[in-house]
């Protein structure tokens, strides 16, 4: 597990190798491993420094989260991770310097360990990143790292960092001072690490030396009094008191920088402690950690089929959807070829890449040399017989079936027969658009979301001819390209469109039935959507919402009724010629503002009812409950298989409540009974569309829920 070997000159360089698995990851193992090895390195008389590398292609991730997620009682979490708060305290003590070889990237607790080192020095690679992402999981650093941070960066700088579980780059962390020198590769990499060991350097931390904390993180000092208490404010009106662990993280941060380092370590532990044990912070570390890791590890993966690998693909269509796909997969090192009716048009694209590529060296994420590397992996074309060699072809024009089903035929007449054919569409049916293809058992939907270079999730599509082995090999592309893969089946609007769709029209329906537009609003920004449902509405656009619901229609052969609420985009669009966001000018007024405001005029088109309001937690309930509902009914009906999937599907492809845990788990959430008894309310109140699925039904029966 640690491999100590000590040279010569008396350094020792302890490797990190953690037998049985792909990544160094500080648990309780490992723990135990380091208090003998600090036992000697303390009474060894003739050390002159200590390196700590790893045999791995990263260095150190984070905590033993299996123990947090499962731990029943405070104490067993407060003394595990007081445990190693103290070890790196022993090695930050050390009376010779320690240097924290990073070879890849250092995460969470591992990134804690480097910074007790008393020098960092980190690889020059893509791949090399460092952070604490906690926060994304719903906990906090508990090792110490934040009141580390607070001393080196500043307060502000170290939450602003931290809160947003922002992962640094090497060269980014090198200009924030949280490494101190880059290595072009391993070799020197531990050359610099001896070298600067051998130079005799001074190792004592500013906090162990000083009394006090510089004024710009110390809470007495007025200026720094001013900006917590603005901060503060921010937090609460960002997060809706929605997400305790990042006022945790300010408060462990205030009260640490007040009191010595010591004692301001044991708060830290102290705040981690209590957070771990919120429900907000298990909703997020089942979704974030436990369904994500399921599903990259191949849950829904069709089995018996070997690992597929893209070496290089086609793309159809340089516009921005196009050109993100394009992006993403020469970013993971993956030949594409850019195709438009035009070249000119797909050198647009590949312009386009640039952009996004020149502002990640800005941000000195990568080197100029690095972003060439990867734009010269990318050739704009209007020849589609350059797609002979494509292992994979992804298509990506606007919504419209006809359009698709010309490109697919022509494609097919220049690709090999074992190369497959994806689709990225919403909402049209996968088996419909497949009747085109000679090859529809090679032919499969893939539903990327905007902007594809930062929405982590593909939503995969199985038309009924699709073979399991495409299914299979699809999903291997988008866990290729770094992406969360779900699948489902060809069904009307799928899983993400079909289930997303009853916020907005749940949302209109109150517009329609006189309840104020504010309220509306507030309560799904309260209930912890990223937006109402009137603003979702015109973020995705009247035309391109009705156009949904058309084809949905279609597909649907009893008796369907589409929802009287769709009538208000259609009247939004032909009387008022509001659009939504695309023509800045929706639910919401867009132009000639620097934050979008309510349209003056909805209260007069739709003006609230005489009778008693609805309360905002009624509201709040019919928001959330009709999603949860749906997404029920999906997984009942097949649509999509397991649950896992469903909460991804819903946190990532519309943004439902993180700290809920998706779909699903606001259901465990709240309680099974307990939900099944207030949808009973609901449907009574206002429709059977709140009416409560046989599966849910039974559960609640039987005492169960959703694992």
């Amino acid at each position: 597990m640690i491999l100590y070997k000590k040279d010569n000159y008396g350094i020792v360089t302890l490797t990190l190798d953690m037998s049985g698995q792909s990544v160094n990851v500080i648990n309780s193992e490992i723990a135990k491993a380091f208090e003998p090895v600090l036992d000697y390195l303390e009474k060894d008389s003739e050390l002159k420094g200590v390196i700590v590398s790893s045999a791995k292609t990263s260095f150190l991730a984070g905590g033993d989260l299996d123990f947090l997620h499962q731990a029943a009682d405070e104490s067993s979490v407060f003394d595990y991770t007081d445990r190693l708060r103290r070890i790196f305290r022993r090695f930050e003590l050390l009376k010779v310097p320690v240097v924290a070889a990073i070879n890849g990237a250092a995460l969470g607790s591992g990134f804690e360990f480097t910074l007790a080192c008393h020098r960092r020095i980190a690889l020059d690679s893509p791949n090399t990143v460092l952070g604490l992402p906690e926060v994304s999981l719903g906990m906090i650093p508990g090792g110490g790292g934040i009141i580390r941070m607070i001393w080196m960066t500043g307060l502000k700088e170290a939450f602003n960092i931290v809160s947003n579980g922002r992962l640094l780059h090497v060269r980014e962390a090198l200009s924030k001072g949280l490494i101190d020198e880059i290595a072009e590769d391993r070799e020197m990499l531990l050359a610099k690490a001896r070298q600067w060991i051998l130079s005799q350097p001074k190792i004592s931390k500013v906090w162990d030396t000083e009394e006090l904390i510089p004024n710009h993180s110390n809470p007495r000092y007025p200026k720094t009094a001013y900006m917590i208490a603005d901060l503060t404010s921010t937090v609460i009106r960002k997060t809706l008191n929605n997400y305790p662990a990042v006022l945790a993280l300010l408060n462990a941060m205030v009260e640490g920088a007040m009191v010595d380092f010591e004692a301001a370590t044991r708060i830290n532990v102290r705040y981690f402690t209590s957070i771990i044990f919120s429900k907000d912070c298990r909703n997020q570390t089942k979704a974030f950690w436990y369904d994500t890791n399921k599903i990259k590890n191949g849950l829904g993966r069709p089995k018996g089929y070997g690992r597929f690998k893209a070496r290089k693909i086609g793309i159809i269509g340089a516009g921005l959807m196009g050109s993100g796909i394009a992006y993403i997969a020469a970013m993971q090192g993956i030949k594409v070829i850019l195709k438009d009716v035009s070249k000119n048009l797909a050198v647009q694209g590949r312009d386009y890449i640039w952009k996004m590529l020149d502002k990640l060296v800005q941000k000195q994420k990568m080197t100029v040399l690095q972003a060439n590397e990867i734009l010269e992996r990318i050739e704009a074309t209007e020849d589609i017989a350059l797609f002979e060699d494509c292992d994979l072809v992804v298509e990506a024009v606007f919504e419209n079936s006809e359009l698709k089903k010309r490109i697919i035929k022509d494609t097919e007449n220049y690709i090999h027969h074992d190369t497959f054919f994806a689709t990225n569409t919403a909402s049209l049916p996968i088996s419909d658009l497949a009747g085109a293809s000679i090859r529809p058992e090679n032919y499969v939907g893939m539903h990327f979301f905007s902007p594809v270079q930062t929405v982590p999730l593909v939503e995969i599509i199985k038309g009924k001819k699709t073979s399991a082995e495409t299914i299979a090999r699809a999903f291997d592309f988008v866990i290729q390209i770094g992406k969360i893969p779900i699948i489902a089946n060809d069904s009307p609007a799928y899983f993400v469109t079909r289930v997303s769709s009853t916020y907005f029209v749940e949302g209109l329906l109150m517009l329609q039935e006189g309840e104020c537009a504010v309220q509306i609003e507030n309560a799904g920004l309260q209930a912890g959507m990223p937006l109402g449902p009137l603003a979702y509405a015109d973020s995705l656009g009247f035309k391109y919402v009705l156009d949904a619901e058309k084809h949905f229609a279609g597909q649907i052969i009893e008796n369907y009724k589409s929802s009287s609420a769709f009538s208000i985009l259609e009247s939004m669009i032909q009387k008022f010629d509001r659009h939504g966001k695309v023509r800045e000018a929706g639910f919401y007024e867009y132009t000639n503002c620097e934050k979008p405001y309510l349209w003056p005029e909805l209260t007069k088109h739709f003006p609230k009812k005489e009778t008693k309001a609805l309360s905002q937690e009624d509201i709040r309930h019919r928001l959330m409950f009709i999603q949860c509902l749906e997404a029920v009914k999906c997984l009942e009906e097949g649509v999509i298989s397991n649950t896992n999937e469903a909460n991804l599907g819903s946190i990532h492809g519309w943004g439902f409540a993180p700290f809920k845990g998706g779909v699903i788990q606001f259901i465990n959430d709240f309680g099974v009974e307990e939900f099944v008894t207030k949808a009973k309310e609901l449907e009574q109140k206002f429709g059977p569309r709140f009416k409560v699925p046989k599966m849910l039904e039974e559960m609640a029966t039987e005492k169960s829920n959703f694992l």
